[in-house]
C-alpha cells in the first residue's frame, strides 16, 4: 500500500475491490476490504461510499477521506 492517499487514487479504484486502512478516528476496524461503490465532492473533503466484503447486499459503509490512512487495490480472492 502507498504511504500517501490522493483524491485521484481513490477515485480511481471506484467500481473496484480496494482495502483500506483506516485512521483510529473513522471510528471502525483498522482496515476494511470492498468495492468502492462512489466518491462524493464535499465541501470539507471526499466521502467514499464501500460496499464490504460478506456483507449483506446492498450494505454500504462511508469514510470520510481523511479517515482513509491508505489504499489499494485488493488481491484476487483477499
Amino acid at each position: 500500500m502507498s504511504s500517501i492517499v490522493t483524491v485521484e487514487a481513490i477515485k480511481g479504484l471506484v467500481g473496484r475491490r480496494a482495502t483500506l486502512r483506516l485512521a483510529p478516528e473513522a471510528g471502525s476496524s483498522p482496515s476494511v476490504t470492498g468495492r468502492v461503490v462512489g466518491v462524493l465532492d464535499a465541501l470539507d473533503g471526499l466521502i467514499v461510499t464501500l460496499e464490504p466484503d460478506g456483507a449483506a447486499p446492498g450494505a454500504r459503509l462511508t469514510y470520510h477521506y481523511h479517515h482513509i490512512a491508505d489504499i489499494a487495490p485488493a488481491e484476487p480472492g483477499a
